[in-house]
């Protein structure tokens, strides 16, 4: 009897040393993995942040080429003179009903000599400016792909 004690005893002695072999590889895996992981993480975050300054750059000079050709489309704009009546146009508005006293329709309507009303220019330059915004835009993306041989 006292040998099978002993045998139970060596028995659970070896189970206990085989769990703890297991344990402490199991705890060396887990710090490796743990190490590896950080290793990645901090490999990802170096290169997202060399992406980020690269994209940063290229997204600086796609803005540089559309403020240069925005800020000559707001110069011309502010240089041009008041805008005139297109010649389909030509009459003031509607003709004044037959005897009529006062307003002769044509020039006497229109004394600035066919000149659009202020708030009519202001919304045509408005259009000007966001369709020069827009080409803009497509120029500098286009003048992008061509300069860094991304093109078809």
């Amino acid at each position: 009897m006292l040998a099978g004690f002993g045998m139970v005893y060596q028995r659970a002695q070896g189970v206990a040393q085989g769990r703890a072999a297991v344990q402490a590889l199991w705890n060396i895996d887990k710090k490796t993995r743990a190490a590896a992981e950080t290793k990645a993480v901090a490999q990802r975050a170096t290169e997202n942040l060399a992406q980020a300054r690269q994209q940063a750059i290229k997204s600086a000079a796609i803005k540089k080429v559309y403020d240069d050709e925005i800020s000559d489309v707001l110069a011309r704009l502010a240089a041009a003179e008041r805008m005139r009546k297109p010649a389909f146009c030509a009459s003031a508005g509607p003709a004044a009903p037959a005897g009529a006293v006062g307003a002769e329709g044509g020039a006497a309507a229109d004394p600035g000599g066919g000149l659009l009303p202020d708030a009519v220019a202001r919304d045509i330059q408005a259009l000007i400016l966001q369709t020069e915004e827009v080409a803009a835009t497509g120029r500098a993306c286009q003048a992008f792909v061509v300069r860094n041989g991304m093109g078809m």
